[in-house]
């Protein structure tokens, strides 16, 4: 079933194709509650509380915007309303107890980096974070972040570009492959 015909099916009350949708959305959704709000149970309440919502409100989605679009602006608010209830929490990269090998160097070399990069987003101002996330780690459009957050294209740029210089400060020790650039962006895997 395509997803018009999931939303249809999900709106007279079919479980199983509101499934198929979570099903769907569920690793995006996730993935942009985490970047959010920082913390893997903070993110699954949020993912949950965005999926509980838009089954609840399923029948008022007018179709404006694409269904995704709908979904992400849930999600991003659920997430939202938990920063602003708990600060994040920081998370400690777990060492190694065995001698390390060049393979176990590389992989904590490559943990500490993934870790720096999300320390730096998460200590971004809450309105560019979540630009980031949108728009460099889920690769959403400007004119689509621009309706998930319900701002002009020009605000989401404009987050953006602050973000990204803020970011290139926090991270400019780091080798060139993990620094963002203005061409490419490792943690987008390019898109740009």
């Amino acid at each position: 079933m395509d997803e018009g015909a999931l939303i249809a099916a999900s709106r007279r009350g079919d479980a199983d194709a509101y499934d198929a949708l979570v099903g769907a959305y569920q690793d995006r959704i996730y993935q942009v509650t985490y970047r959010v709000t920082g913390n893997p149970e903070d993110a699954s309440d949020a993912a949950q509380e965005a999926f509980l919502k838009a089954f609840r409100s399923l029948r008022s989605f007018r179709g404006d915007a694409a269904f995704g679009t709908w979904l992400h602006r849930i999600a991003v608010n659920a997430a939202l309303d938990i920063v602003r209830r708990r600060p994040p929490q920081t998370h400690e990269l777990l060492e190694a107890v065995a001698t390390p090998t060049d393979a176990q160097d590389r992989e904590l070399e490559r943990r500490e980096v993934q870790r720096r990069i999300h320390g730096a987003i998460l200590a971004l101002p809450t309105d560019q974070r979540v630009a980031v996330v949108l728009r460099d780690i889920q690769g959403l459009p400007y004119g689509e972040i621009a309706s998930v957050l319900q701002v002009p294209v020009g605000t989401v740029r404009s987050r953006l570009s602050r973000a990204r210089e803020t970011l290139r400060s926090a991270l400019a020790d780091l080798s060139p492959i993990a620094r963002p650039g203005p061409e490419r962006n490792e943690w987008s895997g390019g898109r740009e």
